[in-house]
């Protein structure tokens, strides 16, 4: 007899039925309850420093951009 567990144990699909909407309902709103508890309010610290990435995120592409726009323009001039 093999020692190993039986991999139907294991299976993604079990032989239970799927729940019914009121199961499906309890388990979401149980769900949001956990999460709820658990969230927190960010600190005015955590907004400035995503204000901060996202800004500095701006700026870079806006030099790419008008690095790429000036090389193309010396590059290839139109109407000379």
């Amino acid at each position: 007899m093999s020692q190993y567990p039986k991999y139907e144990k294991y299976a993604k699909r079990s032989k239970q039925e799927k729940p019914g909407l009121y199961g499906r309902l309890t388990n979401f709103l149980q769900n949001t309850k956990r999460i709820i508890k658990v969230a927190n309010k960010p600190k005015r610290k955590d907004y400035f420093l995503v204000f901060k990435i996202c800004v500095i995120g701006l700026v870079l592409l806006g030099v790419v951009s008008y690095v790429i726009q000036l090389i193309f323009n010396v590059a290839m001039p139109i109407g000379k």
